[in-house]
């Protein structure tokens, strides 16, 4: 008797990724990303039943890696909102043009299906919801994380022709700005 072959699911994350990349989200279909993994539909299908499976497996995977990457930024003492979204805006600055494209695409694959897309509102509701209980004490640091989740969307979704140095300048602006409004206490 033979073993049934295993399918390595971030293989075909990674494929998926690719897909995204190559075609900015145009050509990302299930045939494409097991040509890409370099398996057979069903085996892709086996692994994840559906592409919207799919696409919440691989924006899962992206908002742990960026999660870690936030949390790495963080003291060891108690957080406050302020540093919350400073770790968070240099763990933006860190990422390079490719994670950014596609965590905006997984991001938007998924605006249809809400309920796969609530580790990501999780996230942003933590984030947020010390901001918008003390809207005047934290107006300029609210500011400046809309800023840079706006220009991530609208670069990353290619609604506005952003180059990676003005992207790579409002995200510096809003840290700063953050940085200042953190050391002053508000």
């Amino acid at each position: 008797m033979t073993r049934k072959k295993e399918i390595d699911p971030d293989r075909i994350l990674d494929a998926a990724e690719a897909v995204i990349l190559e075609s900015g989200g145009r050509s990302f279909t299930l045939d494409a990303v097991a040509h890409r993994a370099g398996i057979s539909k069903g085996g892709l299908v086996y692994t994840f039943a559906t592409k919207d499976d799919l696409v919440c497996a691989a924006l899962t995977r992206e908002t742990a890696r960026f999660l870690a990457a936030v949390e790495r930024r963080l003291p060891s003492a108690v957080v406050g909102p302020f540093d919350m979204v400073l770790a968070h805006i240099e763990a933006a600055l860190d990422n390079d043009d490719a994670s950014t494209r596609t965590a905006a695409f997984l991001t938007t694959a998924l605006v249809h299906a809400p309920e796969m897309m609530e580790p990501a509102r999780a996230y942003y509701r933590t984030l947020l919801k010390p901001l918008l209980s003390k809207p005047s004490e934290s107006q300029g640091v609210l500011g400046a994380l809309l800023a840079v989740e706006g220009v991530f969307l609208l670069r990353g979704l290619g609604l506005a022709e952003v180059s990676a140095k003005e992207f790579r300048s409002v995200l510096l602006h809003a840290r700063d700005t953050v940085a200042a409004l953190a050391a002053t206490g508000g």
